[in-house]
Formats: C-alpha cells, structure tokens, sequence
C-alpha cells in the first residue's frame, strides 16, 4: 500500500474512504506512535463543522484512549486555534478532523506534533508503518486514557486580540463584512472583530456542514455572492475565510476579489515592522513578497508548495513570517501553521493606521498582473510536468525545478506544477504586464501540448 499522507494530512469522500473505521485505525496508530515517544500522551482534537465531524472524532478519541493516551476535547474550532492550544497546553500532540477547502462530502484527519506543527514527513512515515502493520497498542482497562473538554476558543481569541493595537482600530471603527463560509471560523473572527472595535456585518457565519450558499473554498469564483454583497453595501472591505479558518481571502471596498499574494504582502509588511527576519514562501508565490522583504532589508527563502515545508523552513531558519499565494499566512511566533484570524486582525491595524481606502492600501505595493489557471489532465501528471522542464530547457528558457517547472522571464515567470490532491495541471503566471503574462500562459499551454508522454 502507498502513502496516505497528503500534502497536509489524509482526505476523502465520506464515509467511501475517510469513514470512522478508517480514522479509528489511523489514530490507534498516532496513539500507538506518541505511546513509543511518551508513556502517558495527552492529546488534543478539534473538528470544523462538517456533518461527518462529529463521528469521525469519536472514532479518533475512542482509539487514542484505547492507544493510553488522553484527550483534551477543544469542540468545533478553526485549525489554528488547537495548533495554538497544543503548544500553549504543552501537549505530546494534535488531531483536527476537518477537509479544509472542500465540498461538505469530504472530510479529512490533520495530525500534528506536539508544537502544534503539522506531523513531519519522517514521523508520517513511521504512523504509515504501524497502520500498514496493524501493530496497534492497546492497554488494559486500568490504563486507557481519560476525555476532558477545555476551552481553547476564548484563549486563543484574546492571544489575537493581545497582538493588535485595539485603541486605534476601535478610533478608526472599520465596517467590515465577514463571510464565515459556515465554517469553524463562524466562533472566532467575528467576535475577535468585534471586540477590536470594528462595525461586523456577517454572511453564512451560522455553524453548519452543509456549506448550503457557497463551497468552503473561498476562491473568486465562489465569492462572487459576496462580491455582489459588497458592492450594493457600504463597507470598507470583505474577508471570508474557508472550512477550517487557517486562510482568509479580501475584497476591497469597490467589490474587487484580491488574490492571496498581496494581502500576504500587507500581513508580511505588517510583522516586519515588529521584528526583522527570514521570510519564506513557495516557488508559487508573487514577487511582490520580495519586493516587501527588500525594504526592510530582510531575506526571502522559497520553498516547494505546502504549509508544512513553509513553517519546516521558518523553524529551521529562525523565519518571522512566512506564507502561501492562497492567502494562508504564518506567524511562527504565535502558530506553527496558517492562520486566518491573526492574518486578518493585522491586516484590520494596517488598514486602521493607514487613514486609506483598502484598495489605496493595497496599490501602496508594487503591481504584477497574474493569473491563475488550471487544466484537467488524468494519467502521470507529473512526467508531464518534468518533460515541460526538459522541452523548455532544449528550448533556451530559463527554467526551476524545485517544485514543478518554473519558466523565469525577464519581467516575470509561470509556473507549471501537477496537483497532488485532485486530476489537474496548475499553470500560474505573472509579470508587470498584463500581455506579458497572457503571453507566459499561453507558452505553458504550449509545451504541454508539445509533451508526449510513453
């Protein structure tokens, strides 16, 4: 049997592949691991809302006890908020039952160190082994674990709020429309904005698995109800967040959707007025981060995709803040993973301080058009992606190869990278000029159309 692990944890369709007897055997091997690292582990679960969650984390808390190690029961809650509860409780690890950005028939596991950090590849690997061997421990009914509920949200609520200036922004009294997407999120960013000072108008923030107005992800595509909201109300701007609230997603005060690179631009430029250092991103990332970095004098690291190589980096690097072209942003200071709330909550002081429009704030950075595309393709997306590299390179192009093929231009790139989750190529381009990167695209489309593969 192959890997399980994604990019971050294991997803599936419910109850085909992710079922409770899946989870069951998966968190008897978590158990089964934190027990060989620890002899009493303590635990910490959380889901989003999805109407599978709550029997899957049973199924997840019955065999952790079952493993010896007990459980502290953090409710429905966004991701970040029990990566913040694991390391602020000092726990051996973490469980959140969630599938993150996809339809309501999903549903996934994320397991995390005791940091709060998503499980490392190595540790991944060795839990794969277990589940594969079926070398469950179980302990006798004297040592099975104990289950207690704590209550993680107000904590990790006032720890935001703590790390913004409240006065100005409650001077300023920003009217912000939030759309929760009925996800985790609907306990948190609302009532964290509130108690900021700011005037909150909500949208689809009821807690419900459904996800009946809109998809979790919260892509230009499925915010266009949003989009329509905004321009027929008086708000200063929009933020939505997905499923499990590690990400948020802005639409300026004209109902204009902003792609995820420039508000982590204005999160990163935010930081670095607080402490210099290492920032890192992905090679998918706009260069409008280096441009950020380059006025505080710092360093910008990239990475392959994916949160957990981003935060692996900032730990190994000693990193301030680091993020992703989605809008998921990291404060390794704080949480050991993205973060939708804090994300935002900086966001709402720039603006606050500021005394511009949202949309002034952001043509404060330098512009790159981009655009972020996709194509259908089954079969070995990835020797596709490797003999892009190779044609482009008989071809004379400057190409990177760290994750995908990356083409460098002189006033811009695209980037050509297989999906590891879903049956599609992701092509994205940008460069300073809006028929540049129309021109980027279509050399893509292209190379992969020149590609024979067998």
């Amino acid at each position: 049997m192959g890997r399980i692990f994604g990019t971050f944890g294991v997803r599936g369709v419910f109850p085909d592949k992710m079922n409770p007897e899946f989870v069951h055997k998966l968190l008897r091997a978590f158990g089964t691991y934190l027990k060989s690292k620890v002899q009493r582990p303590v635990v910490a679960i959380g889901r989003d809302t999805r109407l599978s969650g709550e029997s899957l984390k049973n199924a997840a808390i019955s065999a952790l006890l079952e493993s010896g190690a007990s459980v502290v029961d953090f409710g429905i809650v966004p991701t970040p908020a029990v990566q913040f509860g694991c390391r602020k409780l000092n726990l051996n690890g973490g469980v959140v039952i969630t599938a993150s950005h996809n339809p309501p028939e999903f549903n996934g596991v994320k397991l995390l160190e005791g940091n709060g950090m998503g499980l490392k590849r190595e540790n991944e690997k060795i839990v794969e082994d277990i589940l594969f061997e079926g070398k469950f421990e179980t302990v006798s009914w004297k040592d099975l674990g104990k289950l207690t509920q704590y209550n993680i949200r107000d904590e990790y609520i006032n720890e935001i709020i703590s790390k913004v200036d409240k006065n100005l922004i409650s001077s300023v009294k920003p009217k912000i429309l939030v759309d929760m997407g009925n996800g985790a999120g609907s306990f948190t960013l609302p009532y964290i904005l509130e108690e900021l000072g700011c005037r909150v108008l909500s949208v689809n923030a009821h807690p419900s698995g459904k996800f009946s107005w809109r998809s979790p992800e919260p892509n230009e595509e499925n915010l266009k109800s949003t989009v329509e909201i905004v321009k027929s109300i008086d708000v200063d701007f929009a933020v939505a967040q997905d499923g499990d609230a590690d990400r948020a997603v802005f639409i300026n005060e004209k109902g204009e959707f902003i792609q995820g690179d420039r508000t982590f631009a204005l999160a990163e430029r935010e930081t670095l007025k607080r402490k210099k250092g290492t920032v890192v991103t992905t090679v998918a990332t706009s260069l409008v981060i280096d441009d950020v970095a380059k006025e505080f004098g710092v360093e910008v690291v990239r990475t392959k995709v994916g949160d957990l190589v981003v935060t692996g980096e900032l730990l190994k690097r000693g990193g301030v803040v680091g993020g992703e072209e989605n809008g998921g942003v990291i404060f390794p200071d704080f949480v050991l993973g993205r973060d939708g709330a804090m994300t935002t909550a900086l966001i709402v002081e720039a603006f606050a301080r500021s005394g511009k429009s949202f949309s002034e704030l952001l043509n404060e950075l330098p512009y790159y058009h981009q655009i972020k595309t996709k194509i259908h393709m089954e079969g070995d997306r990835k020797a596709v992606v490797e003999k892009v590299a190779e044609l482009a390179k008989e071809k004379g192009y400057k190409v990177e190869t760290t994750d995908g093929t990356k083409i460098w231009f002189e006033d811009g790139w695209v980037l050509i990278r297989a999906s590891g989750t879903e049956p599609i190529v992701r092509i994205f381009a940008e460069s300073k000029k809006e028929e540049n990167t129309n021109r980027y695209i279509e050399i893509a489309k292209e190379l992969m159309s020149s590609v024979k593969i067998g």
